[in-house]
Protein backbone atom coordinates (compact mmCIF):
# COMPACT_ATOMS: atom_id res chain seq x y z
CA UNK A 1 0.00 0.00 0.00
CA UNK A 2 1.36 3.58 -0.74
CA UNK A 3 1.85 5.73 1.93
CA UNK A 4 -0.46 8.18 0.83
CA UNK A 5 -3.37 5.76 0.83
CA UNK A 6 -2.32 4.29 4.12
CA UNK A 7 -2.71 8.20 5.30
CA UNK A 8 -5.99 8.42 4.30
CA UNK A 9 -7.21 5.20 5.32
CA UNK A 10 -6.16 6.42 8.71
CA UNK A 11 -7.70 9.69 9.13
CA UNK A 12 -11.12 8.21 7.89
CA UNK A 13 -11.99 6.51 11.90
CA UNK A 14 -10.42 8.86 13.67
CA UNK A 15 -12.28 11.73 12.06
CA UNK A 16 -15.77 9.86 12.72
CA UNK A 17 -14.53 9.37 16.70
CA UNK A 18 -13.95 13.27 16.48
CA UNK A 19 -17.26 14.43 14.75
CA UNK A 20 -19.50 11.73 17.42
CA UNK A 21 -17.22 13.45 19.83
CA UNK A 22 -18.56 16.83 18.99
CA UNK A 23 -22.00 15.71 18.69
CA UNK A 24 -21.96 14.73 22.72
CA UNK A 25 -20.37 17.42 23.89
CA UNK A 26 -23.30 19.98 22.01
CA UNK A 27 -25.97 17.27 23.72
CA UNK A 28 -24.61 18.08 27.31
CA UNK A 29 -25.32 21.69 27.08
CA UNK A 30 -29.15 21.28 27.11
CA UNK A 31 -30.84 19.59 30.46
CA UNK A 32 -31.10 20.68 34.30
CA UNK A 33 -28.56 20.73 37.28
CA UNK A 34 -29.55 21.08 41.01
CA UNK A 35 -27.34 22.62 43.89
CA UNK A 36 -27.96 21.86 47.49
CA UNK A 37 -24.94 24.39 48.42
CA UNK A 38 -22.03 22.13 48.15
CA UNK A 39 -22.00 21.13 45.04
CA UNK A 40 -24.05 20.95 41.43
CA UNK A 41 -25.35 17.58 39.61
CA UNK A 42 -26.33 17.13 35.90
CA UNK A 43 -23.86 16.38 33.61
CA UNK A 44 -24.19 14.80 30.29
CA UNK A 45 -22.11 12.39 27.53
CA UNK A 46 -21.60 11.47 23.82
CA UNK A 47 -19.14 8.86 22.82
CA UNK A 48 -18.55 7.73 19.07
CA UNK A 49 -16.54 4.94 17.97
CA UNK A 50 -15.21 4.65 14.47
CA UNK A 51 -13.48 1.40 13.33
CA UNK A 52 -9.50 1.86 14.06
CA UNK A 53 -10.04 5.17 16.35
CA UNK A 54 -13.05 5.98 19.46
CA UNK A 55 -13.40 9.59 20.44
CA UNK A 56 -15.24 10.88 23.78
CA UNK A 57 -16.94 14.15 24.73
CA UNK A 58 -18.40 15.47 27.90
CA UNK A 59 -19.61 18.33 29.37
CA UNK A 60 -21.05 19.65 32.73
CA UNK A 61 -24.85 20.56 33.00
CA UNK A 62 -25.28 23.49 34.38
CA UNK A 63 -28.83 23.78 32.93
CA UNK A 64 -27.34 26.59 30.50
CA UNK A 65 -29.04 26.42 27.19
CA UNK A 66 -25.76 27.87 25.15
CA UNK A 67 -25.59 31.37 26.19
CA UNK A 68 -29.24 31.91 26.76
CA UNK A 69 -31.20 34.29 28.70
CA UNK A 70 -31.82 33.23 32.11
CA UNK A 71 -34.53 33.94 35.01
CA UNK A 72 -35.16 33.12 38.13
CA UNK A 73 -38.34 31.88 39.83
CA UNK A 74 -38.20 31.74 44.18
CA UNK A 75 -39.92 29.03 46.09
CA UNK A 76 -41.96 30.15 48.52
CA UNK A 77 -40.24 33.42 48.93
CA UNK A 78 -40.86 34.84 52.82
CA UNK A 79 -42.56 31.46 53.89
CA UNK A 80 -45.41 32.00 51.85
CA UNK A 81 -46.90 29.30 49.39
CA UNK A 82 -46.50 30.46 46.13
CA UNK A 83 -43.22 30.67 42.90
CA UNK A 84 -42.71 34.17 41.80
CA UNK A 85 -42.98 34.58 39.15
CA UNK A 86 -45.23 31.77 38.27
CA UNK A 87 -48.20 31.51 40.92
CA UNK A 88 -50.32 35.05 40.52
CA UNK A 89 -49.25 35.36 36.99
CA UNK A 90 -47.19 32.93 34.69
CA UNK A 91 -43.59 32.99 33.63
CA UNK A 92 -42.88 34.09 30.14
CA UNK A 93 -39.68 33.14 28.55
CA UNK A 94 -38.03 32.42 24.95
CA UNK A 95 -37.41 29.29 23.98
CA UNK A 96 -33.93 28.39 24.76
CA UNK A 97 -34.45 29.83 28.58
CA UNK A 98 -32.50 28.46 31.40
CA UNK A 99 -34.88 29.12 34.75
CA UNK A 100 -33.37 28.57 38.00
CA UNK A 101 -36.00 27.30 40.87
CA UNK A 102 -34.69 28.93 44.36
CA UNK A 103 -35.68 27.42 47.60
CA UNK A 104 -36.58 30.63 50.01
CA UNK A 105 -38.36 28.58 52.43
CA UNK A 106 -38.42 24.48 53.41
CA UNK A 107 -40.61 22.03 52.56
CA UNK A 108 -41.12 22.29 48.97
CA UNK A 109 -41.24 20.79 45.50
CA UNK A 110 -41.76 21.12 41.88
CA UNK A 111 -44.49 18.17 39.98
CA UNK A 112 -45.37 19.05 36.79
CA UNK A 113 -48.94 18.46 35.94
CA UNK A 114 -49.20 19.33 32.04
CA UNK A 115 -46.48 19.86 29.84
CA UNK A 116 -46.10 20.50 26.29
CA UNK A 117 -45.80 17.12 23.54
CA UNK A 118 -42.01 16.49 22.59
CA UNK A 119 -40.55 18.46 25.83
CA UNK A 120 -38.72 16.21 28.75
CA UNK A 121 -39.11 18.59 31.51
CA UNK A 122 -39.89 16.43 34.57
CA UNK A 123 -39.94 19.04 37.63
CA UNK A 124 -37.91 18.03 40.73
CA UNK A 125 -40.26 15.25 43.19
CA UNK A 126 -37.50 15.37 45.85
CA UNK A 127 -38.88 17.72 48.63
CA UNK A 128 -35.93 20.28 49.68
CA UNK A 129 -35.17 23.33 51.81
CA UNK A 130 -34.10 26.72 51.91
CA UNK A 131 -30.81 27.19 49.77
CA UNK A 132 -31.59 24.40 47.37
CA UNK A 133 -31.73 25.13 43.63
CA UNK A 134 -33.13 23.55 40.18
CA UNK A 135 -32.13 24.68 36.80
CA UNK A 136 -33.59 23.60 33.58
CA UNK A 137 -33.61 25.02 30.18
CA UNK A 138 -36.84 25.11 28.66
CA UNK A 139 -36.97 24.73 24.53
CA UNK A 140 -40.44 23.67 23.72
CA UNK A 141 -42.89 26.15 22.80
CA UNK A 142 -46.12 25.38 25.33
CA UNK A 143 -47.23 25.95 28.75
CA UNK A 144 -45.85 23.81 31.43
CA UNK A 145 -47.97 23.55 34.86
CA UNK A 146 -46.64 22.49 38.25
CA UNK A 147 -47.37 22.63 41.82
CA UNK A 148 -45.65 21.98 45.22
CA UNK A 149 -46.77 19.23 46.56
CA UNK A 150 -47.05 19.46 49.71
CA UNK A 151 -48.54 22.78 49.78
CA UNK A 152 -51.35 22.09 46.47
CA UNK A 153 -53.98 22.58 48.50
CA UNK A 154 -52.75 26.10 49.57
CA UNK A 155 -52.78 27.01 46.24
CA UNK A 156 -48.91 26.46 45.69
CA UNK A 157 -49.43 25.90 41.78
CA UNK A 158 -47.10 27.83 39.25
CA UNK A 159 -47.21 28.29 35.21
CA UNK A 160 -44.22 28.88 33.04
CA UNK A 161 -45.02 29.81 29.10
CA UNK A 162 -42.72 29.56 26.32
CA UNK A 163 -43.42 31.68 23.60
CA UNK A 164 -41.89 32.82 20.76
CA UNK A 165 -42.11 36.69 21.93
CA UNK A 166 -42.42 36.88 25.34
CA UNK A 167 -44.06 39.88 27.38
CA UNK A 168 -41.94 42.17 29.61
CA UNK A 169 -44.68 41.48 32.52
CA UNK A 170 -45.85 44.05 34.68
CA UNK A 171 -47.86 47.33 34.65
CA UNK A 172 -47.33 50.73 34.83
CA UNK A 173 -45.72 52.82 31.88
CA UNK A 174 -43.84 51.37 29.06
CA UNK A 175 -41.59 53.10 26.75
CA UNK A 176 -42.33 54.26 23.31
CA UNK A 177 -39.84 51.91 21.97
CA UNK A 178 -41.46 48.89 24.10
CA UNK A 179 -44.67 49.70 22.01
CA UNK A 180 -43.31 49.70 18.54
CA UNK A 181 -42.32 52.99 17.84
CA UNK A 182 -38.31 53.44 16.89
CA UNK A 183 -36.78 56.36 18.69
CA UNK A 184 -33.56 57.58 17.45
CA UNK A 185 -31.48 59.93 19.67
CA UNK A 186 -30.58 61.90 16.69
CA UNK A 187 -34.14 62.47 15.85
CA UNK A 188 -35.04 63.52 18.96
CA UNK A 189 -31.63 66.12 19.09
CA UNK A 190 -33.09 67.39 16.13
CA UNK A 191 -36.49 67.75 17.30
CA UNK A 192 -35.19 69.83 20.42
CA UNK A 193 -33.13 72.03 18.40
CA UNK A 194 -36.05 72.89 16.21
CA UNK A 195 -38.55 73.54 18.61
CA UNK A 196 -35.94 76.12 20.66
CA UNK A 197 -35.15 77.74 17.18
CA UNK A 198 -39.16 78.45 16.29
CA UNK A 199 -39.57 79.54 19.97
CA UNK A 200 -36.63 82.04 19.69
CA UNK A 201 -38.40 83.52 15.90
CA UNK A 202 -41.66 83.74 17.41
CA UNK A 203 -40.02 85.94 20.50
CA UNK A 204 -38.64 88.20 18.77
CA UNK A 205 -41.61 88.50 16.28
CA UNK A 206 -43.91 89.38 19.15
CA UNK A 207 -41.07 91.85 20.89
CA UNK A 208 -40.22 93.73 17.61
CA UNK A 209 -44.03 94.11 16.07
CA UNK A 210 -46.08 94.02 19.39
CA UNK A 211 -49.45 91.66 19.60
CA UNK A 212 -51.50 90.97 16.52
CA UNK A 213 -53.95 93.58 15.34
CA UNK A 214 -57.07 92.10 16.24
CA UNK A 215 -56.34 92.26 19.87
CA UNK A 216 -56.42 95.60 19.79
CA UNK A 217 -53.27 96.35 21.54
CA UNK A 218 -51.02 96.48 18.87
CA UNK A 219 -48.61 99.88 17.71
CA UNK A 220 -50.82 100.51 14.56
CA UNK A 221 -54.14 100.44 16.75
Amino acid sequence: MKRRDFLRAASVPAATATASAAAGVGAAQEGTSTSGGSGTAGTGAGTGTGSGGTGTGAGSGGGGGGGGASKTVEVGPGGSLVFTPGTDEALQIAPGTTVEFVWMSDNHNIVPDSTPEGSSWSGHEPIENEGFTYTHTFSTLGTYEYHCQPHESAGMVGTVEVVENPSSGGGGEKELEELGVPIQAHWVGAATILGIIVTAIFTFYILKYGESAHTGTGRNG
